[in-house]
């Protein structure tokens, strides 16, 4: 069997067959080599970190893995960009880049190339998951334990995970549900997207956010909704739709739960509110922290200014951006899940939290 390693001379030139292919096709195409090598956009990169961030902000919403074979030993996968592409489109694309990869690299020298058919999501999905069960396995259960208890600093970079490849999971799904929460979302459309089983994933949601899945998608959507009924005159059956509901009177069932009224009460009794901050849950929230500590961290990640002012021992919001107490009945107040504590922020864990919103009331009488 040969035994040739590729130079880095044939490596570029596959990385500027897969950037013309990308080209001609536009259909965004990288390969990694399971030895540490990527190729994307006409480079070649061999710096793990970097290859780890490339590979973490590739920018596929949808993509379809085509494993790559050397004889009979997997040597890497291409990643296509499949958003909008047909099934007919991929099998080409395959036998394109089989033919542009035999082209470099000979069989003689390398052995013989194979493009494998895309694999399904299902397939993509159960391989992730045995990954992550592999190497959650190989922690003991002190470390386990570790996982759950373990917490952030607000300016730090760490996260409560010990393990990445569960942390990149969980916050790819989070960051699909954002990116999506105006559409339906279904348990195994996210767990496809993440590599992940949907048993797992739903499994990964209680253990690190201390929510199940539906609840989780359904706090996110009630706060958009909450949005929309306060700083827009959008009819409340326009707003059901525009956030993935499907039914109207099921949208109502599922805001008067969360919040204690009606869309229509909602937006009757608050429609002095002036400003919405909503602030959804991730996993650089610190479990033993309160709203102040992740309503900080949010404001600070996204450059907005804000002040606080203590009062008999507790804390309390005064100004966020341009809007602060200025008198009458205006100031900021907080909701959690749709609902308004009667605690001041400082005193409320966000354990168990989804989604915190601060509003603007600005009634000038």
């Amino acid at each position: 069997m040969p035994t040739y390693s590729p130079s880095q001379e044939d490596y570029r030139k596959l990385a500027h067959s897969l950037a013309k292919f990308t080209s001609l096709t536009q259909i965004n195409t990288i390969f990694f080599d399971f030895t540490g090598i990527l190729l994307k956009d006409d480079f070649v990169y061999v710096n793990q970190s970097v290859i780890e961030d490339n590979l973490a902000h590739q920018g596929f919403d949808e993509y379809a893995l085509l494993p790559v074979s050397r004889n009979i030993q997997l040597w890497g996968a291409i990643m296509c960009d499949s958003s909008t592409v047909s099934k007919k489109r991929l099998f080409l694309s395959r036998a394109y880049l089989e033919d542009a990869m035999r082209q470099i690299f000979t069989e003689k020298a390398l052995g013989r190339i194979s493009v494998w058919e895309p694999l399904t999501s299902d397939q993509a999905s159960q391989i992730g998951a045995l990954n992550a069960f592999i190497t959650m396995g190989k922690n003991s259960t002190n470390e386990l334990s570790k996982f759950a208890n373990s917490t952030i600093s607000t300016t730090a970079k760490e996260h409560p995970i010990d393990n990445d490849e569960v942390f990149h999971s969980v916050t790819s799904a989070i960051d699909y549900i954002r990116k999506n929460i105006q559409h339906p979302i279904s348990l195994n459309e996210v767990a496809q997207h993440a590599f992940l089983s949907p048993s797992y994933l739903s499994r990964l949601f209680k253990k690190y956010l201390h929510v199940n899945f539906v609840e989780y998608v359904n706090n996110q959507k009630i706060a958009l909704a909450q949005e929309k009924l306060l700083l827009t005159l959008t009819p409340i059956s326009q707003i059901s739709t525009q956030i993935g509901f499907a039914q109207t009177s099921y949208f109502t069932k599922i805001f008067k739960k969360k919040t204690g009224m009606t869309p229509s009460e909602y937006r009757q009794r608050n429609h002095t509110i002036k400003k919405i901050y909503t602030i959804p849950r991730d996993l650089n929230w610190n479990e033993q922290g309160s709203i102040i500590d992740a309503s900080k961290n949010y404001f600070e990640n996204n450059h907005i200014g804000w002040k606080t002012e203590s009062s008999e021992g507790a804390i309390y919001v005064n100004s966020i951006g341009e809007l602060n107490d200025a008198g009458g009945d205006r100031g900021w107040i907080y909701t959690v899940d749709g609902q308004q504590p009667t605690q001041p922020a400082d005193e409320i864990s966000v354990e168990n939290k989804s989604v915190i919103q601060w509003v603007y009331t600005g009634n000038d009488n």
